[in-house]
């Protein structure tokens, strides 16, 4: 399976770009493409981003294709990591995913006066300490998981109309990707804080990336910053499985999910303290064992979070460096949610050494709690209950060069799994990314 990995990483080589954009100067050739290599609902991220400039950024070839309506996307990202003890000793592991695609501009390609679609592929492979060591929830390598297959990710269009306050899009696609997301919170190897909330995970429907699922999503936007979007997509979680990268059928599908969300976005110039505020819900049609008693059915589960990340603190006026807050809260169905509550909490200063403006100190914390219901029967079956389980992490984002992140960090984990029979461990991490 390295093999593989390798073979795509070759490909992605020869012919890729990024999804993710530049911390430095584009090419001129480049430069009105620094929108429109994303779908259009996505260039609202934070100012105060590090964004990365593509390795072969200076291929003729590739900004040909940009300006044509091309955007090739290639990502790589290995995370080795290794804990110092756990309930099934200590140890080391390594897993990678690579990404590759394309953004197609369909105005640019004279096939449509606006839109994009997008074409993604994952790969992944190799182990992870969680589940070879610790036996936690969360995960200390967050590009691990959902199979470690080859897998298709993507296929969607997306546009905008009235001036691009109403954005639709629909297709094959995690609903993870629009739903749910919060700044900042992908600065930390882990994927308590990086993704999304680990309940709205355990306790639906949920998709996450890379796995994808058939829906479509609806965002309004206001001028103000307000905004409100819908959405409605298959639930079929057998797509997870190693088997299933390429399942895009609905012979195992339970229910539909349709998640709800408004939220409030602010800061446009590098005098603003940008900030993202949501609150969301949703509710899943499938029909789920009952965590107080598996072999009662329960029909449909809803849930619901909270997130806000706000910069609260600038190096001088006008600059992007400084420091950022976020914290999370989700709930989930007490009959069918796996963790009844889930928290999170840190902080990234961004440019926190002279010299170093690209860099990112980040510390963050997790809690999820599991349910009373699952304790309550796991007590009455004579076993261990669970309890709650948290993770901290303190890391340090190298710029190594603008297409090469390194990303070293500690994370302490207290009662994987969230039993106090495993022991609390540390776990030394690294995220490296290099953008194509």
């Amino acid at each position: 399976m390295i093999h593989r990995a390798s073979a795509l990483a070759i490909f992605a080589l020869a012919f890729g770009s990024a999804s993710v954009h530049a911390a430095g100067e584009r090419p001129p050739a480049f430069q009105s493409q620094a929108n429109e290599t994303r779908p259009p609902d996505e260039r609202s991220a934070p100012l105060d981003r590090v964004v990365q400039t593509p390795l072969f950024n200076d291929w003729s070839f590739r900004q040909s294709l940009a300006e044509q309506g091309v955007t090739l996307i290639a990502q790589f990202i290995g995370e080795p990591a290794e804990n110092d003890r756990g309930y099934h000793g200590s140890g080391w592991a390594y897993a990678q995913d690579l990404e590759f695609g394309t953004v197609l501009n369909l105005r640019k390609l004279g096939w449509s006066d606006d839109g994009v679609i997008r074409v993604l592929f994952s790969d992944r492979v190799g182990p992870a300490i969680q589940q070879d060591r610790t036996g936690a929830y969360i995960q200390n390598q967050a590009y691990w998981g959902q199979g470690q297959t080859f897998r298709f990710d993507e296929i969607s269009y997306e546009r905008t109309f009235f001036s691009g306050q109403l954005n639709v899009k629909g297709g094959f696609y995690s609903m993870g990707n629009d739903f749910g997301g919060l700044p900042y919170v992908c600065n930390f190897n882990n994927n308590g804080n990086c993704g999304h909330p680990l309940g709205l995970l355990y306790g639906s429907g949920w998709l996450d990336s890379p796995t994808g699922g058939w829906g479509a999503r609806v965002k309004w936007t206001e001028p103000s910053g307000w905004y409100a979007q819908v959405g409605a997509y298959d639930v079929t979680p057998a797509r997870k499985r190693h088997s299933q990268g390429f399942n895009l059928d609905f012979s195992n599908t339970t229910g539909v999910i349709v998640p709800l969300e408004v939220g409030f976005v602010h800061g446009e110039t590098p005098d603003d303290y940008p900030g993202t505020y949501k609150i969301g819900a949703y509710y899943d049609s499938s029909t789920v064992s009952d965590v107080d008693d598996p072999k009662h059915m329960v029909a449909g589960r809803s849930g619901g979070y909270i997130q806000a990340a706000q910069q609260i603190w600038k190096t001088h006026p006008g600059a992007l460096q400084g420091l950022s807050v976020f914290a999370v809260a989700t709930l989930s169905d007490p009959k069918t949610g796996l963790f009844r509550t889930s928290y999170e909490a840190g902080l990234s200063w961004r440019g926190p050494l002279p010299g170093r403006n690209d860099d990112i100190v980040s510390v963050g914390w997790v809690q999820e709690s599991i349910s009373s219901s699952v304790r309550r029967l796991e007590e009455q079956l004579g076993k261990p209950g669970q309890t709650d389980e948290q993770l901290i992490e303190v890391n340090y984002g190298w710029q190594v060069a603008p297409s090469l992140l390194v990303r070293p960090a500690v994370q302490y984990a207290v009662r994987p799994g969230g039993y106090s029979t495993r022991p609390d461990t540390f776990v030394f991490s690294a995220h490296i990314q290099l953008t194509f």
